[in-house]
């Protein structure tokens, strides 16, 4: 691809409403000065807010603020979560000059300058400690189940603690053999009868999804170099300086946020809120008339929200 600026690439997968997430991930992308390639892996059919992008250029990419997006179908029966090591590993297959590989699920927005991811990068492979289970003791029956499915030796065993989520991983090609770990770990899980095309709730399991393979990886992986930040990278904790993960089972592009407080008492969050700071510009997914009537309902909800909910 003649022209784009390679060394740097974005990725993100979606399928259905969550469009309206990869529209706000793009936004704060260029509103933090990201100005690489964002590649879309999607199934389904392409948002209908592409035809406000323009005509794309000869390498079917859209300029979109200082940065490039391109729309990839993706043909996987997986669920997209077991798909993320495959997508990215197959990146730096595509594009040889890539360096470094950065993943976002959809439902995250990024707050900070684009130099923090560059600079974090070069500390190590990128990673955010997880809301529910940020310390996983090395001794965990999981972990050892973990050490047991991978088959490696002892000299590989990772002496780790940390737990990340699987929302964000920024890795560079030379550390792309924990990519390859996490698709082997996958494949072992689906030969011993694990279904990927959904994820487990059931927290006495040691395999719940793919953010457990992921962890898996990095515990057999004691031959690479991470860096990871806290629960506040993906603001579950403050100050969310870096990024905002709606982990919500509601996204908030599906909220009406008046209704949400009355019936249930919750008013809206920083995740909600940042949503909404990057979720129509430089990409419009609403009209003016929708955007205005949606900002309403949040600073409604939010200025009653002082005095009823939590």
């Amino acid at each position: 691809m003649p022209g784009l600026s390679l060394k740097e690439v974005v990725v993100t997968l979606y399928e259905n409403h969550y469009h309206f997430g990869v529209a706000a991930l793009i936004n704060s992308l260029s509103s933090n000065n990201f100005d690489g390639l964002v590649l879309v892996g999607y199934r389904g059919n392409l948002p209908s807010w592409v035809a406000g992008l323009g005509r794309a250029d000869a390498e079917s990419c859209y300029q979109v603020g200082t940065l490039k997006v391109k729309f990839e179908p993706v043909s996987t029966q997986m669920h997209f979560g077991y798909y993320k090591p495959v997508y990215m590993n197959e990146v730096f297959n595509t594009y040889p000059a890539v360096e470094q590989v950065y993943y976002f699920d959809p439902d995250i927005v990024i707050n900070a300058p684009w130099r923090f991811f560059r600079d974090w990068a070069n500390t190590g492979i990128s990673l955010c400690m997880d809301l529910s289970f940020p310390f996983v003791h090395v001794n965990h029956p999981w972990r050892n189940d973990w050490r047991k499915l991978s088959g490696m030796e002892e000299q590989y065993f990772n002496p780790v603690e940390y737990y990340v989520n699987s929302g964000f991983i920024g890795i560079k090609k030379d550390d792309r053999v924990l990519l390859e770990r996490w698709i082997d770990l996958t494949d072992k899980y689906k030969q011993g009868d694990g279904d990927l095309s959904q994820f487990e709730k059931d927290g006495t399991r040691s395999f719940k999804g793919d953010q457990d393979l992921l962890n898996a990886a990095i515990t057999v992986s004691s031959d690479l170099v991470f860096s990871i930040i806290g629960q506040e990278g993906m603001g579950f904790s403050q100050p969310a300086y870096l990024m905002t993960h709606a982990i919500d089972s509601v996204k908030p592009w599906k909220k009406k946020f008046v209704k949400q407080l009355l019936l249930k008492g919750k008013k809206p969050n920083l995740f909600e809120k940042n949503y909404f700071k990057y979720c129509n510009a430089p990409i419009s997914v609403y009209s003016k008339n929708e955007m205005s009537f949606k900002k309403l309902d949040l600073k409604l909800s939010a200025a009653l929200g002082r005095f009823i909910g939590t």
